[in-house]
């Protein structure tokens, strides 16, 4: 048995952090003719260049790690077993219709929108408007989609252009809201346009003209990408034009 392997079965069995004098220590009083000739100074010198060595080595395999001081370092000559990550499987939701999804979006952009001060309500009756919220005395029509993710990682919205020409005017938005889990939580996040940015997306080919204007959305290194390739991360929980 070779001192990094001396070390990592003390770690282990103490299931702890240790400085390296305290792992000296152990070790000289475990194995007192294999450290017979080291005081626990050298030792704690030995033991640490032989943790470095293993944590450079092996990197994200190493099985000892640093220990965070709580100031953006690390306690000096203190290490710990390298905790596995556990794997945070998304919680399975039950099979609902698109009715409850949608119905789920246009509740959950309420919240949002009562929670940033706006007085908002759901319409009664859907013609192409799904929330009506005022603020200062200015009045937004807002049409909502909700999706989930698909099996390709993105979320599919469609707008019927019948709609969209009959509601076509400044104060006319489009809110597009995606749920995905993250970090062990499901979050919606609100991709915020406006009829214009839609007139815009449609004339530079971004959209396809038709009956259906087809809108994919995926997140892709940090960005908010919408059908090819266009980045549209400014638009992303951006409430900012709804003033």
């Amino acid at each position: 048995m070779n001192r990094l392997e001396m070390c990592l079965n003390i770690f282990s069995e103490m299931k702890k952090q240790l400085h390296i004098k305290q792992v000296a220590e152990i070790l000289i009083a475990r194995y007192p003719l294999h450290f017979q000739n080291d005081d626990v100074e050298t030792l704690a010198q030995r033991i640490g260049q032989t943790i470095r060595n293993h944590i450079q080595s092996t990197k994200s395999k190493a099985k000892l790690t640093k220990v965070p001081n709580g100031r953006g370092g690390y306690l000096s000559g203190v290490y710990r077993v390298k905790q596995k990550r556990k794997k945070i499987i998304p919680e399975k939701l039950p099979q609902i219709s698109t009715g409850y999804t949608g119905k789920a979006g246009e509740y959950g952009l309420l919240s949002e929108l009562l929670f940033r001060g706006y007085n908002a309500s759901i319409m009664t009756v859907d013609e192409g408007i799904d929330v009506i919220a005022s603020n200062e005395n200015k009045y937004f029509h807002i049409q909502v989609k909700t999706s989930n993710i698909n099996q390709c990682g993105k979320f599919q919205f469609t707008i019927q252009s019948n709609s969209y020409k009959a509601n076509n005017a400044s104060t006319t938005f489009y809110v597009l809201i995606t749920r995905r889990f993250i970090s062990g939580l499901w979050r919606s996040d609100y991709i915020v346009l406006q009829s214009s940015d839609i007139a815009r997306f449609i004339a530079t080919e971004i959209i396809k003209d038709g009956k259906q204007y087809p809108l994919a959305i995926r997140y892709e290194s940090g960005k908010c990408i919408l059908n090819k390739n266009t980045d549209i991360t400014y638009y992303l929980n951006n409430f900012e034009p709804l003033k």
